[in-house]
């Protein structure tokens, strides 16, 4: 056997083996990518209970995206199970690829919820100036400061993270107690169902505007703090 043939029959009898020692280094590669890509899955699966919380706090609008965190709940409980059964670097490069999906999936739900939370201010919160006027006119200056209250909460939303869901929950309650007070403030039926109607949804029906709510909205000077707008 000479010094050149020697190599090449060494090389000949690894031929065999080299396609197995290749698969094992891209099972290696796939597996760091793979561990990389699924370290950050505990602070994914916070986000996403922190986004469902949020949905579950504004019920009406639920069913919309209902599905989409139900997908993302169950692509983050099987990527764990999928980590341990892979065996090929493609299964394990399947779950890399499926993380990316999930982080785009996340951030799709969580403009989303934000928008829906800035619709939520926009609606329950913004329109309650008027109430606000007239309530300081009253002399019911701690009411109307807890409407003030409620607007700074709102304004907090934005930035809120995944503290979002508690910051909402404190706006409903502030909003719910706000109502509860308003209750206790004419002593009259249907001015309090005018009252608490448009501290709950930041407008009324004409149909709760009587003859009894005006005359006595009118003793208060306080007609002019309301304006009538249709329907969308």
């Amino acid at each position: 056997m000479s010094a050149t043939t020697d190599p090449l029959l060494r090389l000949e009898a690894a031929l065999p083996h080299l396609k197995g020692a290749v698969n094992q280094q891209h099972l290696g590669k796939a597996l760091s990518a793979a561990v990389t890509a699924c370290a950050d899955v505990p602070q994914r699966l916070d986000r996403l209970k922190s986004l469902a919380d949020t949905y579950a706090l504004l019920p009406d609008y639920l069913g919309l995206r209902g599905a989409d965190i139900k997908d993302a709940t169950e692509t983050i409980l099987d990527l764990g199970e999928r980590m341990e059964s892979a065996t090929q670097p493609e299964d394990l490069d399947a779950i890399v690829r499926d993380i990316k999906r999930l982080d785009a999936s996340l951030n799709t739900l969580h403009r989303s919820a934000q928008m829906l939370t800035d619709a939520y201010a926009r609606d329950h919160v913004a329109p309650l100036g008027a109430l606000e006027r007239l309530l300081r006119r009253l002399g019911r200056d701690q009411d109307a400061n807890s409407i003030g209250q409620l607007r700074t909460i709102a304004s907090s939303l934005p930035t809120a993270g995944r503290a979002l869901p508690e910051k909402l929950k404190a706006l409903q309650d502030a909003r719910l107690a706000l109502t509860s007070d308003l209750t206790r403030l004419a002593s009259d039926p249907e001015v309090d169902a005018f009252l608490t109607g448009f501290a709950t949804k930041g407008n009324v029906k004409l149909s709760l505007v009587t003859r009894k709510v005006l005359d006595w909205l009118g003793d208060k000077s306080a007609l002019d703090q309301f304006i009538v707008q249709p329907l969308d």
